[in-house]
């Protein structure tokens, strides 16, 4: 998903991934495979398989586990800042500004997949990672305007 604002000179972008569910369906879907898991766990006990009640144990950690990952997934963002003089990227916490002159954006066209980069000296960072084709092709279109914009004005 990609947020854009503009002003004047300067184009803002927040890149998300692409949310199916939100977090409370999540949540909602992995308590029902957890509740599943454990209603099994004690039908089995009770027949006296108990040692089934470890691996259920182990089950439901691993659940939640995922559940930790998928929030972490979803939560993630990063932000450009395009402007006449500097390109700010904002990727978590980690905030880089660049030069604008001395910066390139580049597609690293593989087989299956776009990948886009931006690059300035040494540093090589890797952009919108997340975003599903189509969405990587809106970013693309839109970070080749503006740079266009900015160079011709």
């Amino acid at each position: 998903m990609i947020i854009k604002k503009t002003n004047k000179d300067c184009l803002s972008l927040t890149l998300k991934p692409n949310k199916s569910s939100s977090i409370n369906e999540n949540f909602i879907f992995f308590g029902f495979l957890s509740i599943l898991c454990l209603t099994f766990a004690i039908g089995f006990f009770i027949l006296g398989a108990t040692m089934i009640l470890p691996f259920a144990g182990l089950e439901i950690i691993v659940l939640i586990s995922v559940l930790k990952v998928n929030r972490d997934w979803l939560n993630q963002s990063e932000k450009i800042h395009l402007d006449k003089l500097y390109v700010k990227l904002k990727k978590g916490n980690k905030q880089i500004t660049l030069d604008r002159f001395l910066s390139k954006f580049s597609v690293v066209d593989h087989k299956t997949k776009k990948r886009l980069f931006i690059t300035s000296g040494d540093q090589k960072i890797e952009i919108g990672s997340f975003l599903n084709e189509e969405d990587k092709e809106k970013l693309i279109s839109l970070l080749k305007k503006k740079v266009n914009e900015l160079n011709f004005s």
